[in-house]
């Protein structure tokens, strides 16, 4: 059978075809070489790859597509990349705690003052409690100081005179209740004494119920016709401004116009033993009674002070806003320790003066109220 005009054949004509046929072959071969090389490293490094940071994998890749020749010798490692390096040590965090560790100032320890450095300084002064104990307070520089120079008292048998200059300034009284119960001011007056302090009246210290001292009108009038210079005082228990209000017009009602030397007395205590009705109360509402009291009086026309031990004056009452308040000072000690100005000082109670039956309160007096 006869085939087309450009069909060859002759031997010549077919060995191009299978020359071209085996290169084909080996180029295929070549790739799939490639191929299953590629594979096999990538295969082997995604085992690792879930324990190795991206970062690391990620540059390892990279320098392997620049450099394909390095052999397995030369493979980066973690410890190539030095990337442990940015965590410090423990050590060295120990080394910079150390460095900036605080250093700790001992505080010395300040001994308390003695008694006699208290009492040096000027700073302080000492009251005695009504327990029987001492304590040691600050004195409080708004207040006016007291200047007396206790080297010029003079104690004759039991009466105080306070002398300047060889002149006596100074005026010897007693303070009367009905604790006297009768009294003959003329032997009284005769023996020496220039005025008298007479109770007017007070308030009870459980049931708040007001009266008059049973003697006070027959000790203020036999008093004044024996010449005596006279005060009244009031013991109150007022728990409110209305109370020491109420307390100061019964004085006023009981004074009925009389005129007096000395002054009117305000006298406020707790009731020792016993309960009473102002020992709840502040120094604040103490110190505001006190006042409301002090100024009703003064209102009315009369001279007035505030009567009181140093724990009372001091802890009990406020007088550092009323400085125009005249203290008059219980204390039996021979030279009190209040360190505040005062007029008047109840300095015993065991006083034995003529024309009364018992003991006295006795007082001196530094300024001359009856010349006022």
């Amino acid at each position: 059978m006869r085939l087309d005009d450009d069909y060859d054949n002759s031997p010549g004509s077919g060995l191009p075809i299978l020359a071209m046929a085996i290169v084909v072959s080996l180029f295929i071969l070549g790739v799939l070489g490639v191929v299953i090389y590629i594979n096999r490293d990538t295969g082997g490094g995604s085992k690792k790859s879930s324990n190795i940071p991206t970062p690391v994998a990620s540059v390892t890749d990279s320098l392997r597509d620049t450099d394909s020749d390095r052999d397995s010798s030369d493979k980066l490692t973690a410890d190539d990349l030095d990337i442990w390096d940015m965590y410090p040590e423990e050590e060295e965090d120990e080394e910079i705690f150390d460095d900036i560790s605080p250093s700790v100032t001992a505080i010395p320890t300040l001994s308390p003052l003695s008694d006699e450095e208290r009492y040096a300084d000027g700073k302080h002064f000492k009251i005695e409690l009504s327990d029987g104990s001492d304590e040691w307070l600050t004195i409080n520089e708004k207040r006016a100081k007291n200047t007396y120079d206790f080297t010029k008292l003079v104690n004759n048998d039991g009466r105080l005179k306070y002398e300047m200059d060889g002149n006596k300034t100074s005026f010897i009284g007693i303070d009367v209740s009905r604790y006297q119960a009768d009294i003959d001011f003329k032997l009284v007056k005769a023996d020496g004494i220039d005025f008298v302090m007479i109770k007017v009246g007070s308030r009870g210290y459980q049931t708040g119920k007001l009266t008059l001292d049973e003697y006070f009108e027959k000790n203020i009038t036999a008093a004044k016709e024996a010449g005596l210079d006279v005060g009244v005082y009031f013991s109150s228990q007022a728990v409110s401004i209305q109370e020491a209000a109420e307390e100061a017009n019964v004085v006023i009602q009981a004074l009925n116009g009389r005129i007096l030397e000395y002054p009117v007395a305000f006298d406020m205590e707790l009731v020792p033993n016993d309960t009473c009705r102002i020992q709840n109360l502040t120094k604040e509402e103490r110190s505001l009674i006190t006042a409301t009291f002090i100024n009703t009086m003064a209102a009315a026309g009369y001279k007035t002070i505030c009567y009181g031990n140093e724990e009372w004056l001091c802890k009990k009452i406020d007088l550092t806003n009323l400085p125009s308040v005249s203290v008059w000072l219980s204390d039996d000690d021979e030279m009190p320790d209040y360190p505040y100005q005062y007029v008047m000082w109840q300095y015993s109670k065991q006083g034995a003066v003529k024309g009364i039956n018992g003991e006295v309160n006795m007082d001196i007096c530094f300024i001359d109220y009856a010349a006022q």
